[in-house]
């Protein structure tokens, strides 16, 4: 093992906006890359952490399905009764 893999590393994640849409995709965007780095990072501890992981992908699969809604393109958010949402 390298000397680098065994710092402590800390994250931290600022979000300066007084609008929660862009508060809540700028987390959401936050997130997916920690998650995405944590996975990258599982195949080398020694750990078993399989239920982890599987919690990292589910995680992962929510952000990807609503990128249209965080991304704030969804117009559906915008407050159209008239528009049906599908969930599948």
């Amino acid at each position: 093992m390298s000397e680098d893999s065994t710092e402590s590393k800390e994250y931290a994640v600022s979000i300066n906006t007084d609008d929660i849409r862009e508060a809540i995709a700028a987390a959401a965007s936050a997130l997916y890359t920690l998650t995405e780095i944590a996975l990258g990072s599982s195949e080398d501890q020694d750990i078993d952490e399989h239920e982890f992981e599987v919690f990292l992908l589910d995680v992962l699969g929510v952000l990807t399905r609503h990128a249209e809604q965080l991304s704030g393109q969804d117009s559906s958010c915008e407050g159209g009764k008239d528009k049906a949402t599908s969930y599948e």
